[in-house]
């Protein structure tokens, strides 16, 4: 006689395998996410992990005081057990992303003098000039295929973070692939090829930021790495290993994750053409689009947690010590939180997306990151009166960073 429990068990088990292993699942995760949810929203996977999917799960892990983070767990959990050889991961172990209280709001408390709410308004004239330059260029061709890409989506998140953090604009495109061969280290299950391109990434990046910090701690410039090495709270500083990772992480996540946002957003608008039309009529509504895009198909699907001790996560017992994975995509997409979810409605209302984490550790840069999804979205429709797909998009083989690896367009210039 079957037992239904242990098949779905099993079912479970093969879903989240494929969703870490899969290129097709990294390209599409949502049915996948749809059928594990279906399954449980607290699904306790063979491989290691307690995968959460159902949106209230998942804001509730986010928020948790006894669920936080725990890099060594997470890296055991992944499988990697000789992790400390790798710089891929040691380079991260005195990361604010790793960081708990105290820890965690010392550091947060100096960072946040860099991203003060005076500082992020700073950056919106310059944003927006950013646009025009390079939306202008393409628009004069005429009626053309680009690649939207390698034109617009990369550079303007690129030149933004390197103008804030304060990365020299010569330096900056050869950042884009160092970064994403770093993050495959925190893909779930990296293989041994993956943490060698991660490891070898991981060192160019430190030794070229070594070299920044140094150079802008003998002359100090009007920038964001400046502003850390002078912030101090009580006679407290950040040190020079918090600085250097810090530094690494922004500038990393300042351009991919956006990158992302104005590409998976741009994709969305183009399969729902209504959408993109109602765009065009009421630009009025390019806010709230922003926030439908993130919760639509997120640039970053998931984080990791652990249970510092016995929890409960939507009416499961979780043991302390347990790998916990909070997929954001997922809960984005919980039919429970948001109706017909798998439908892109950009004058939806009440929508709260968790792209960007919640609680303590919500991202610094969402700020930026939505003015910046504003002003693409208002250019690219100012710009264009058309804007279709030229050829089948190319995702990136990444689940954890979540975005496409081309996307070329035929535009039309608007008259």
């Amino acid at each position: 006689m079957s037992n239904p429990a242990m098949s779905q068990k099993t079912e479970g088990d093969v879903l989240v395998g494929q969703l870490f292993s899969s290129a097709q699942c990294a390209a599409d995760p949502y049915p996948t996410y749809r059928q594990l949810r279906e399954i449980s929203p607290v699904f306790q996977s063979s491989l290691g992990h307690w995968v959460i999917t159902g949106h209230a799960e998942t804001e509730s892990v986010l928020r948790d005081p006894t669920v936080g983070k725990d890099f060594r767990s997470f890296i055991q959990a992944q499988g990697t057990q000789d992790w400390e050889s790798h710089p891929s991961y040691t380079r991260v172990l005195d990361h604010l992303i790793w960081a708990n209280p105290p820890e965690h709001t010392r550091q947060r408390r100096l960072i946040s003098k860099g991203f003060s709410a005076q500082a992020i308004a700073q950056m919106e004239p310059k944003v927006e000039d950013l646009v025009e330059e390079l939306l202008e260029p393409i628009s004069s061709k005429g009626p053309h295929e680009s690649d939207i890409l390698s034109a617009f989506a990369f550079p303007l998140p690129a030149a933004v973070i390197s103008e804030l953090i304060g990365v020299p604009r010569a330096d900056w495109p050869g950042f884009q692939r160092l970064f994403r061969d770093v993050t495959l280290a925190m893909e779930p299950r990296p293989t041994a090829e993956q943490l060698d391109i991660a490891d070898s990434a991981a060192l160019e990046i430190n030794d070229y930021f070594g070299w920044l910090i140094e150079t802008r701690r003998a002359r100090p410039e009007n920038d964001l790495i400046s502003t850390l090495l002078q912030a101090e709270d009580s006679g407290d500083k950040l040190t020079h290993s918090e600085l250097m990772s810090l530094v690494q992480f922004l500038f990393g996540a300042g351009f991919e994750s956006t990158t992302n946002l104005i590409g998976n957003g741009l994709l969305g608008l183009i399969e729902h053409p209504d959408q993109l039309h109602k765009l065009r009529r009421d630009p009025s509504l390019i806010p709230g689009a922003v926030e439908e895009l993130l919760r639509y198909d997120a640039s970053v699907q998931l984080t990791p947690r652990a249970a510092f001790e016995d929890t409960v996560i939507g009416g499961v017992e979780v043991p302390a010590g347990a790998s916990i994975i909070a997929v954001l995509g997922a809960a984005n997409r919980d039919p429970l939180r948001y109706p017909d979810p798998d439908k892109l409605k950009i004058d939806r209302t009440g929508v709260k997306p968790l792209s960007f984490g919640s609680g303590i550790h919500f991202c610094l840069g969402a700020a930026l990151a939505r003015i910046e999804g504003k002003m693409a979205f208002s250019g690219l429709i100012r710009h264009f009166s058309g804007i279709e797909l030229a050829a089948e998009p190319v995702w990136k083989s990444s689940l954890v960073l979540h975005g496409l690896e081309e996307l070329k367009v035929q535009v039309t210039p608007a008259a």
